[in-house]
């Protein structure tokens, strides 16, 4: 596999592709938007905030890699999870979606030689999506709305 290629698979594994772990779409998949918005004992954010910081940060690495100016951004890491808190459950879903499905496509589009120099801030990516999908899957755990026939038992 040359580089494009892993990092395609990698971003489809995040995104909808289930492999050792699950993707986003199967971790979000049949969840409500009451349940989204619980916070058990043991998680600092709801599945909501989770999905609002990673919304933040896959996007704006995706501007940056397309060459979109960012605006202004948060005071703190902190603020990722509750920025556009008023966005609705649905509307956050679709938009993850949105977002991994075009990072997929940007990648797919791109010269080797961009790759390249992208290829770090890009494998940090997907291991930070990947962290968070499994905070997502257990947090669901906690709450007993998990089914293990979704591929983490």
């Amino acid at each position: 596999m040359n580089c494009k290629e892993i990092l395609v698979a990698q971003l489809k594994a995040c995104h909808e592709h289930d492999t050792w772990f699950v993707s986003i779409q199967s971790a979000l998949r049949g969840l409500t938007a009451e349940l989204a918005s619980e916070k058990t004992k043991n998680s600092a954010n709801s599945i909501h905030e989770i999905v609002n910081h990673l919304i933040y940060y896959n996007e704006r690495y995706l501007n940056r890699f397309n060459g979109i100016t960012n605006p202004k951004g948060v005071e703190s890491n902190d603020d990722t999870f509750t920025e556009n808190a008023h966005r609705s459950w649905q509307s956050t879903v679709e938009t993850i979606d949105h977002i991994m499905s075009e990072w997929i496509i940007s990648v797919k589009d791109s010269q080797e030689d961009k790759l390249q120099q992208w290829v770090a801030d890009l494998t940090h990516l997907t291991i930070h999506t990947t962290y968070h999908i499994g905070q997502i899957v257990h947090i669901r755990k906690e709450q007993g709305s998990w089914n293990p026939s979704n591929g983490v038992h």
